[in-house]
């Protein structure tokens, strides 16, 4: 049971750091909050799951009358579409110098929902939880879903709390010119993936 949580763990960590649109759609986020940047990360992790089980339990409970792979295909444009707004708006608070109660809070939310996007979005997220189907005990599938739960959290999570610890020390240390440029590296990722994903879901 152990040496499936751990499976559960690793299968996620590689979903999760070999999709360019996930760290695109965190990147920006954690960025803007630097010393909280991992509660970001954590609350991606979050939505990414409620996504896939999402997903999972509509294929499972309607995949006979149910349009659920149309529905997924659509969702990848949609993340597309998502992408580039985020790109967009932290070029807007790039310009924009003034401060903005709540924002924390802002991204917070703003991860969450793109998360359960990203998770919603594409059937072939199916194939990550489906070991699960074909392990020999309930106990071990729900060890495996536990373990990548945990796995998505903690990667995304650390890779958050990674972007915004560089991001707070330019502050700290007015590097201005380099901490502008990081922001407008986040920014320009997110709306470049953003194309090319609504491109290769057209």
């Amino acid at each position: 049971m152990f040496i499936t949580f751990l499976l559960g763990i690793v299968a996620s960590a590689t979903h999760v750091m070999t999709g360019p649109d996930h760290l695109a759609a965190v990147t920006p986020l954690a960025i803007e909050n630097k010393k909280k940047s991992w509660i970001v990360g954590m609350s991606w992790g979050i939505g990414h799951t409620i996504g896939l089980l999402m997903i999972g339990g509509l294929f499972y409970l309607f995949r006979e009358v149910f349009p659920v792979k149309i529905i997924s295909e659509y969702s990848e444009i949609i993340v597309g579409i998502i992408l580039i707004i985020i790109g967009m708006w932290a070029f807007y608070k790039l310009l924009n110098k003034h401060n903005h109660k709540h924002k924390g809070a802002k991204n917070v939310k703003a991860a969450v929902f793109v998360g359960i996007l990203h998770g919603f979005a594409g059937i072939y997220h199916l194939l990550i939880v489906l070991p699960a189907l074909a392990l020999p005990s309930q106990a071990d599938a729900v060890a495996y879903l536990i373990g990548f739960a945990a796995g998505t959290l903690a990667v995304m999570a650390i890779y958050a709390w990674s972007l915004g610890t560089v991001s707070h020390k330019a502050s700290a240390l007015n590097k201005t010119k380099f901490l502008t440029g990081f922001r407008i590296f986040g920014a320009s990722a997110a709306i470049i993936v953003g194309i090319i994903w609504i491109s290769l879901s057209i």
